[in-house]
């Protein structure tokens, strides 16, 4: 019995998200969210699964079309978002990716997708079952020989990591995605793209919708919601739903790499309260210091390349500006709810001593240079900037020793790579992201406030997740901090001998006329949790190139799509053919 409530791990878009002066009628999304209510099922109580759609055989070609309940707003969205990938083969994985892009789908707000697929199910004659997390599989039987052959479960997630440039007025509660091809790249205009894992889930609907002529064998479609937050609906992923013991996981990023395991992680939260006292505006004046323009990433694909944090840039130059006497720190923020992103941007609110812009520009002008000679090859657009901000008639700031306990605890904290594997050259063994700080009120207290430091730990060793929070208590304990972390998801194990592996690198072989890579990853996949939830489970993980993950520089290698859904078909069928 699943405990968790459907509130808690999926909502809807709310209506204050709109833009301001937009009505309901006028946006696309709102269109989709009440047309869809008519199709939608309400997700079940707990401890229930609900089902629908029907039993009948897969549909002859050519397949009904699927879209989302129709409008002449909804229309206009997907019209955009298809019209950019028109002519791009193969055309059903990029039609239903177009469709995809339509329809907002931020973590925890995955109803309009998920009444999508529902209405996909239907007008297919599939049936679909629904968790009380709101994780969906969607059946397709067996066809053209392969009814009795083992069930090959293809599975993805609907939800997509929201980032955008500084400046953007993108409402990703709200706005269809804007998708642009550049080249051999498909990209959206400042904005994340959601390939991951929009191509995976566009994967999976393209195979739940062949022709019932096709030998295939049963499908089971797994559609599993707020993974970008910490693998939230695996985690909670009812397991009697899935029958199939093969699982394709089409979330890799690397074409043709084929992937067979993957690190663990867990977040942390530490937590420290800070004094404040009032600062006298005809000494001092406020300005904002801000870093952006860093390209940030993946926290476990791209954690290997030491890209700057903004967190850490900005410490550093807190920490220079106020050894020196030259501000005050009223607050620090960067990040958002995401522990899977390194942040790109960050800012603090400082008040300057009076006639001391000058000094601080000079501190910063040096501390350029050094970051231009640590980073310059890979960040190349990082601005350091301290800028007038408005004065508010009065203000805060930190106490001198409480802000200089945050400082230290933020320079104290590792960002990056902890260790490197010995049996694997080159592989992040263990890592850590500064995901987020953010300053919280203090209930009762406003004279107090709470800086509150996300981290996302990974490592594809039992216990070194344990051994990094460690010491972050130790860190802790010296500052007069509380730590706080969730029960870590585990890592996917490699099993070399697994015939799902083997056989995908016999398929990819014959694509490409020469053996792929086999490796693990240290991102974090959903395939550690779902091999818990599915005992004996065969899994094996691949997917096309996708480079600038978890940014707005995401975009993916246009030419990699059509080898990639080969491969899904030789590997589906060749499980018919040997049954």
């Amino acid at each position: 019995r699943l405990t968790s409530k459907p509130a808690t791990l999926l909502r809807a878009s709310s209506s204050r998200h709109r833009p301001r002066g937009t009505t309901s009628a006028a946006h696309p999304s709102r269109g989709i969210r009440q047309l869809a209510a008519g199709l939608s099922r309400r997700l079940p109580s707990a401890g229930h699964v609900a089902s629908g759609g029907g039993r009948s055989p897969p549909p002859r070609h050519p397949p009904r079309p699927c879209h989302p309940p129709q409008s002449s707003t909804v229309a206009k969205a997907m019209s955009t978002t298809t019209t950019a990938t028109a002519g791009l083969e193969p055309e059903v994985i990029w039609k239903h990716f177009g469709t995809l892009s339509s329809i907002p789908r931020r973590s925890r707000e995955e109803i309009g997708v998920l009444d999508y697929i529902k209405g996909f199910a239907e007008e297919n004659g599939l049936r679909w079952r629904q968790d009380e997390a709101g994780n969906m599989v969607v059946t397709r039987p067996g066809s053209g020989g392969g009814e009795n052959a083992p069930t090959v479960v293809i599975q993805g997630h609907v939800d997509m990591v929201c980032e955008k440039e500084k400046g953007s007025d993108h409402d990703f509660s709200a706005d269809p995605i804007q998708l642009e091809v550049r080249g051999d790249w498909l990209t959206a205009k400042g904005t994340t793209l959601g390939a991951d894992n929009g191509l995976g889930v566009a994967a999976g609907l393209a195979l739940l919708e062949m022709p019932r002529d096709v030998r295939l064998p049963p499908i089971e479609g797994l559609f599993t919601v707020a993974e970008e937050i910490g693998l939230v609906g695996a985690k909670a992923l009812d397991g009697s739903m899935v029958e199939g013991r093969v699982l394709l996981n089409l979330d890799a990023e690397d074409w043709p790499n084929v992937y067979v395991g993957c690190a663990g992680g867990g977040i942390t939260t530490i937590t420290t309260r800070c004094r404040t006292r009032e600062v006298d505006l005809g000494e001092y004046e406020p300005h904002l210091l801000a870093v952006v323009g860093l390209v940030g990433g993946h926290s476990g694909a791209d954690i290997h390349e030491y890209r700057a944090s903004a967190v850490k840039v900005l410490s550093r130059a807190l920490g220079r500006l106020t050894e020196r006497g030259l501000c005050l720190v009223q607050e620090a923020r960067a990040g958002d709810k995401q522990h899977n992103v390194i942040p790109r941007t960050s800012e603090a609110r400082v008040f300057v001593k009076r006639g001391e812009a000058g000094a601080c520009e000079e501190v910063l002008a040096g501390m350029r240079r050094e970051f231009e000679l640590e980073y310059g090859v890979v960040e190349k657009s990082m601005t350091l900037a301290l800028s007038p901000a408005p004065e508010d008639g009065g203000g805060r700031a930190l106490e001198q020793e409480d802000c200089g306990k945050i400082i230290a605890l933020l320079s104290g904290i590792p960002h990056g790579p902890i260790k490197f594997s010995h049996s694997v050259p080159g592989m992040v063994e263990t890592s850590n992201n500064i995901a987020s700080i953010k300053p919280l009120p203090v209930e009762g207290d406003p004279r107090a406030v709470d800086f509150a430091i996300m981290c996302s730990t990974r490592s594809s060793v039992p216990g070194a997740i344990e051994s990094v929070r460690g010491d972050f208590r130790s860190l802790a304990k010296l500052c007069g901090s509380t730590v706080e972390g969730n029960k870590p998801y585990p890592g996917w194990q490699p099993n070399l001998e697994s015939k799902a592996v083997k056989m995908t690198v016999e398929e990819v072989t014959k694509i490409i006329g020469r053996k792929p890579k086999v490796t693990a990853i240290h991102a974090g996949l959903e395939c550690g949790i779902i091999g818990e939830k599915l005992p004996n489970c065969d899994m094996v993980a691949f997917g096309p190139t996708i480079l600038g993950a978890h940014t707005p520089e995401e975009r993916v290698q246009i030419s990699t799509v059509e080898p990639f859904w080969k491969l899904v078909l030789q590997v589906v069928q060749r499980v018919a053919a040997d049954a």
